[in-house]
Formats: C-alpha cells, structure tokens, sequence
C-alpha cells in the first residue's frame, strides 16, 4: 500500500486507521514552555506489525514533526491536515512482526481547550499564572502528541514530563521518579493500563494538592490551584463515598494505582473521565457547603460520581467506536444518579433525575430528533452525541430496565459484562447481551427498540368494556410529537408499563401496534399509568380517568415523580396544541396546595413557557395568576428553620424567585432586596434565599444593581458565587445593559469556557433577545475564534425563544449561511423547537389573552 500527502480516493477510509499496525506502548516524553505557549516532546511507540505493510498511518494535527525513525532507522514522513493523519513511509516492505516508531515533534499550548492547552488564573498577588493540561476527548491527543487517535487502539503510556522546578506536574499513573538538574525537573509517572488515546491526561503548573486520603486502599486527592484549600473537603468526601460504592456495585477493583481530581480554571466540559487524573470545572469540584445551594452541592456530587464511574465503563471497558459514545455516558449517567442517592438519600435523587429528563422529551418531542445509537463515521459526527439525548434519555432508559427486571438482577448483568470485556472494546449489543444471560428477559429486543428509532411513545389509557361486564383498561401507543408526523410513521416501542389500581401495581409489555387490556382490581378507583414514574413516555389519559387523578385528596396519593409527570405531560400537551395554554392554567391551579420542590418545579417550568405568550395587560393579569398560585407555597414555608431539610430549603428559594421574577410581586422584591444588602454588609444569608435573591434584585434592577452584580462576580470567593453573579447578568430587563453585557462576553474578562453561556442568556432575554441575537451574528468569527468548539451551539441554544416570525425566518437564513459543523443535528433541533414555539405563540396568544383579562 502507498500514501501520500494528497486527497483522500475513495478506497481510502477517511475516518478510520488501518488495522495492519497497532500500538502495544507509548514512551511519551514532554517539555511544556510557559513563555511562549509550546512544547516539544518525543514518543517512542512499541508496535505489532500485523500484515506487511509499506506505509504507517496514524493521526497528528498541529504538529511540527523534527524527525522520525523506524527501528533505529530514519524514514520518510507526510502530514494531510485535512485527515489529521501522518504517513511514514519505511525503505521497504514492514514485515509482520514487532517494531519500534520514534517521533521528535514540537507544538503550541493553545487557547482553545484542546489537546494541550493554556489555562490561566491570577494568583493572590494579582500575578497571572499559567497552567498546561489536556482534553483529549474526543480526538485530540493527536494535537499533543503523534498516537493511533481511535477508541479501539488501546495501548499502554507512560508519560514523562520534563517541567521547571517548582511547579507541580501530574498525569495518569503515581509518580514514579524525579529527577532535577539545571532548574528543571523531569518527572517519569507509572505506567497505565492499557487503554485508550482519549483517557490520556497530564497537568503542569503552580498548583496544591490536598493530603491523600485512604478509599479502600486508593489514595485519593483533590489538586487546585493556590487558595482553594477550603473548597475541597465536600468533593474528597463524595469522592471517596463513590470510590468505596462503585468497587461494591461492579464487585471489581479500582483498575488504576491512585485517583487525583484536578480543578482547572479553564474547562470546556464540566469534567473529563481520564485514568486516575480526572480533570474538572471549578464549579464541578471545589464548593464551600455552608454557603452553597442544593443545586450546586449536587452538582459536585453528579459530576464527581459520574466521572468515577467512568473508570470502570467507559476507562477498563471502552466503546469500539464512536458510536457507542452513548452509551458510555448513559451508563456514567444512571450511576452518577444511584451513587448519589446512595450518598444522600434525603435528596431524592432519582426523583430529581427524573425532572431532569425532561430535556430530554422536549428534544426527542422534535421531528428533527435522532436515535440514541446512530452510525457514526466522522469524529466530528460524535461531538454531536454529547447532547440531552445521550445523557439524559439514555439514562432513563437504563432506569427504565432497571425497574423492569429488578435492581439486583440489572446490578448482575452490568458485573458480568465489566468482568468479560475488561481491558477490551465492546459494542452496545454486549451490554444488552450481558443484562439478558443474567435476567432470562429479551433486554437486546426491548432495547433496541428504544435506542435505533427517535423519538418515544404517548401511551393511551381508557376504560373500556371487559369481557366479565366490568371495565379494565385499554393501552396503546403512538409516537409523540409537537408537530404533525408522517402518515407512514409506524414506531413500535417494547414498553414496559407499571400499572397501579386499588394498591395493587400489575407490569404489561405493550410492544405492538395493537392494544392490549389490563385488569382492574378495582375499576372505579384511581388508575396511574407509568407508576413511580420511570418509563421513558407520555400518557394521555381519558377524560374519567383524568378526572380521578384531578381530585385534591388522589393527588396527595400519587408519588412526588408522578404529580410531576402530570404536570409536565400537560405543559407539553400545551405545547403540541391538544391543550389550550388556558386549560393549562387551571390544571396548575389544582396543585395550590403543593408542596414538593419536584413538583413545583414542573409547575414552575410550564408557567415560564406560558409567560411567553402574552405581553401588556395581559402579562400584568398573567403575573397576578403566579402570585395567586404561589403565594399559599411561600407563606406555608415560612422562615428558614434550623436541621429542616435540603429540599425545603430548596423550595422556599425556588418560590421566592417564581413570585419576584416571574410574578413582580412587590414585597418579593423587596424582600429579595434586603437579604442581597445584608449579604453584602457581611450578615449570613440563607444561600437558597441568597441565589433567588441575586436573581430576583436582576431581573427587577437598574444601572447601580448591575454595577453591584458585576462587582460580586469580579471579587467573588468561591467559584460558585462568582458564576452565580455573571449569569445574574442577563436577567437585567434593560437594552443598555444587555448591550454591556454582551460586550463583556466578547471582552475577554469572562473566561471563554463561560462567555457562550453569558452570550445565550443574553439571546434568552424577553425583551432584548433579537438585540442580543443581532450582536452575535455581527460578532460570529470573533466567537468562533475565542469560543471552545463545542460550546457554540449552546450559545445560540435560546434563539429558540425568540418567536417573531421575522426572527424565525432571520435565525433560519443565517444558519444557512453559517452552519455549525461540529453540531448540526442540534442546531436542527434548536431551529425546529423555535418554528414550534412561533406556532404556539401565534395560536395561543389571543385566546389566552381574552382568558386572563375576562
């Protein structure tokens, strides 16, 4: 075979490797400069020459390679940017065998928090201080060093770090040996297991460490930069939990020699699962306990159980291909979700997954959505399925197994195949087939259903006639979406229905096209469809049995998820146009009497989408509405009580910020002003009521108030507040202002991890957004140059909002001229939910209107 450095020919993968060389070893060998943002470096990869070959491929971008040498040998060498890929080219034939490939290279420190890249922060003397670290993720080791960039080339590395005395220097494995001479330190790391390119990691700069502290024989530690000592105690705590949790759950040791979680202050995830240097977010990681919200404590906890439970699935057994990405993060998902409510029970943490699935409907609600698993054949293609879906929905579905064929027997399938494939490369189907051996169920057919079709099923219920004369009940199932479908869709999902009647919970397989009856233990009772709320669908029910389950005390009776679910299957019944947005007001005033944040927050949600939809007086009649709804929930509350309970507290804060922002209720306000000032004169504040406090004083503030917010993010003390205060930014309802805000995003003040998210609230605003849309279009190649890749969908993610139909065909034009490559699929979605939203303004607006005002 020959290649050179010319356009691919299309008997040439332009994505994958070939198979005939594979890694067995990387030597990697690194020298950071801090002055000028480079590197040099050198690698010296052991190989396995599986058919003779004339030619090396593998991957290198960004590179200046210096020399190349093949068992002791130079040898030729071309580089095509346009694939990423180096082709060394040796003398004569490679035979089959083993070989030795040495690479001396040198690079950039870049800014786009790829590869190996430039973090900085300012230290206590107001010096900036800069860091060298890596995402690799999903392919870009090859912008550190030359390497076979795929999944299923998993190799050991050993990395050595050459770094300036007295910085500290970290990769994947324990510190082996140093050594130092002429002002520098050369520190060689033990080596890893055998995995794949992504997982690789190595962090140079001025930073601290915690003591190691002991999880079942790992040593585990936090590393931050100077002065953050105070914020790692919570995230060693849940770190450690998790460490002990997970080697109990997957009944399999810690694959690695030490875990180090590294706080970074430039980050363009919130955290990456790398062998035994796990890097994360601030804000992901580091968090004072006593002056933080729920949210932002479980926030931690997620993201550090989700990245240790990647060690095992995901580091020791590793997807093949970029499709089964997925599943990767699904499962992290579901037991990020399990550990923590392992971890902290009282914070319901399965119900409050299954809030945050809702994200997840509303996409896969879209004609525009995908299938879970799709064939992927460009790494660019993947980036696409770090989304919702990914996440969020197939996280569910792993619940929804879970609760289908028993916890135990789930937990004895997941064991099995970590035990079977460690160290190996798997597909999805090996997961299923694994669950089936120790379930006895058909989990390959149900699942299948679910990940290689979109969208999910409406289930729906009715009383019908039974063959005894009495009446049970009929399900069936259609695909749900807010817009018309085809005639042709003919989805079919394997649904498992949990039905409860009478006390009694009977579970149907509805996996036709046909209906299929239920019994009834007791026929005139409340009937729940998709009890305890973990089916990944919608139920419609019939007009009797929707009535039943409107009755105050049948509320009381139904779980915290399942009034939940009703709620939300309203909101999103509104949406889809079977549900007038004034019908919807009366089903959310039945719930008066409320008093779970899980609800609430459904509620909540659906009041937001309302408030859209109508402006003048009829926004002044809908404001009135909220604070006639939520003011019986406040009072209920009433003050801050020491020992009560996380979610109480949770809830006073989020009603707080319901009836000042959303209802401009003047005492509210007023409230919310006072706790702010007490804040700031150095009082302790409730940090529930503090948070909806920042936000309420925003969305109702003038010039002084923003000027006070911009202060609170500039002098902030932890990485909370500091976020806390930026995205308060936004909220401010005043052209000016939005105006500045936009600037500083742009300014290079805000971090460029943050800034998209700054720039999207902006375009989120009710009465400025197009004004902040109009800003970065004009501003779009500057964003695109500053902006990490995979941040700049979600930037623009709230034009969904902006429903004007001039703004509607103006985002659609644009797009077309400026597509963002890395995301098309979700930029679709984006597009498709703002065309709904447009229609469900244009058909609700008026008759809303006369409603409220009647």
């Amino acid at each position: 075979m020959s290649i050179t450095n010319e356009p691919i020919t299309a008997n040439v993968d332009p994505y994958r490797l070939p198979k005939g060389v594979v890694p067995l070893r990387y030597d990697v060998r690194l020298r950071p400069s801090f002055d000028d943002a480079t590197f040099t470096g050198s690698v010296t990869i052991d190989l396995a020459v599986e058919t003779p070959t004339d030619a090396i491929v593998l991957n290198a971008i960004e590179l200046d390679i210096e020399s190349v040498t093949l068992d002791g040998e130079s040898v030729d060498h071309s580089l095509d940017a346009s694939t990423e890929r180096m082709t060394i080219t040796p003398a004569s034939t490679l035979e089959a065998g083993d070989a030795s490939l040495t690479i001396t290279f040198a690079g950039i420190l870049n800014d786009k928090l790829r590869g190996f890249y430039r973090s900085t922060f300012v230290d206590a003397d107001g010096n900036e201080q800069v860091i060298a670290t890596t995402q690799m993720q999903a392919t870009d080791c090859r912008r550190a060093f030359p390497c076979w960039d795929e999944p299923e080339f998993k190799a050991v590395f050993a990395v050595t770090l050459d770094v300036e005395d007295g910085l500290t220097a970290i990769s994947n494995g324990a510190e082996a040996e140093r050594s130092s001479a002429d002002g520098r330190t050369v520190i060689r790391f033990a080596d890893t297991m055998k995995m794949s390119s992504y997982l690789v990691a190595f962090v140079v700069g001025h930073l601290d460490a915690t003591d190691t502290i002991d999880a079942d024989g790992i040593p585990l530690r936090i590393v931050h930069v100077p002065g953050r000592s105070d914020l790692t105690a919570f995230g060693l705590d849940v770190g450690q939990f998790c460490l002990r949790w997970f080697q109990d759950y997957y009944g399999i040791d810690y694959p690695s020699d030490k875990v180090d979680l590294v706080a970074l202050p430039d980050f363009a995830a919130g955290a990456m699962e790398n062998l035994g240097c796990i890097t994360f977010r601030e804000t992901a990681l580091l968090v004072d306990p006593t002056n933080s919200t729920q949210d932002e404590r479980q926030r931690v906890a997620d993201v550090v159980a989700h990245e240790l439970a990647h060690m095992w699935f995901g580091d020791l057994v590793t997807m093949r291909w970029w499709n089964g990405i997925w599943l990767n993060e699904a499962f992290a998902t579901f037991m990020e979700i399990a550990a923590c409510d392992a971890f902290a029970p009282e914070w319901e943490r399965w119900t409050s997954f299954g809030l945050e699935r809702s994200a997840a409907f509303e996409v896969d609600s879209l004609l525009s959505t995908r299938p879970v698993e799709f064939e992927v054949e460009s790494p660019a293609e993947a980036d696409g399925m770090f989304d919702v879906l990914t996440y969020h929905k197939g996280g569910a579905l792993l619940r929804m197994l879970e609760q289908y064929i028993g916890a135990d027997v789930f937990q004895e399938g997941v064991s099995h195949y970590l035990r079977t494939h460690s160290h190996a490369n798997t597909e999805t189907n090996d997961l299923w087939d694994a669950i089936e051996t120790t379930s006895g169920e058909p989990v390959r057919r149900m699942m299948d259903s679910w990940i290689w079709q979109p969208g999910f099923p409406l289930v729906s219920a009715r009383l019908v006639p039974s063959a005894e004369g009495g009446r049970e009940l009929e399900l069936s199932q259609q695909r749900f979406c807010y817009s018309d479908l085809d005639p042709a869709d003919d989805s079919v999902w394997v649904i498992p229905v949990h039905v409860r009647n009478g006390g009694d919970v009977n579970t149907v397989l509805l996996d036709s096209a046909e209906p299929v009856t239920v019994p009834l233990s007791s026929a005139d009772d409340v009937v729940v469809v998709n009890a305890l709320g973990h089916g990944f669908f919608r139920v419609a029910y019939d007009s009797e049995l929707r009535a039943r389950l409107a009755n105050v005390a049948a509320l009381a009776d139904l779980s915290t998820l399942e009034r939940y679910m009703l709620v939300d299957d309203a909101w999103s019944s509104t949406v889809a146009g079977t549900m007038s947005a004034a019908d919807l007001l009366d089903v959310l005033d039945g719930f008066v009497d409320e008093n779970e944040y899980g609800v609430w927050h459904a509620i909540v949600i659906a009041l937001g989408g309302v408030s859209r939809l109508v402006d003048g007086a009829a926004l002044d009649a809908f404001r009135a509405r909220v604070r006639a709804l939520v003011a019986p929930a406040l009072n209920r509350l009433g003050d801050t009580a020491p020992g009560e309970s996380d979610l109480r507290a949770k809830l006073r804060g989020q009603l707080l910020r319901t009836m000042g922002a959303l209802g401009r209720d003047a005492d509210a306000i007023a409230r919310c002003r006072s706790l702010v000032d007490a804040r700031r004169n150095g009082e302790s504040v409730d940090p529930e009521l503090l948070a909806a406090a920042t936000s309420v004083v925003a969305a109702n503030g003038d010039h002084a108030d923003y000027d006070r917010m911009l202060d609170g993010f500039r002098n902030a003390t932890t990485p909370q507040e500091e976020l806390r205060h930026l995205m308060s930014l936004p909220e401010f309802n005043d052209a000016d202002l939005i105006a500045r805000t936009c600037e500083l995003a742009m300014s290079g003040e805000v971090k460029s991890q943050n800034a998209p998210f700054l720039l999207s609230g902006a375009i989120g605003s009710r009465d400025h957004g197009r004004q902040a849309w109009d800003f970065v279009k004009e501003h779009w190649d500057a964003a695109n140059d500053k902006f990490p890749n995979n941040t700049i969908v979600y930037m623009i993610g709230t034009v969904k909002r902006l429903t004007a139909p001039d703004d509607v065909t103006d985002t659609a034009a644009f797009f077309a001229d400026h597509p963002i490559e890395q995301s098309a699929a979700t930029l679709r979605q984006i597009l498709e939910r703002q065309r709904v939203n447009a229609d469900l303004r244009r058909r609700e607006a008026d008759a809303l209107s006369v409603a409220l005002l009647d």
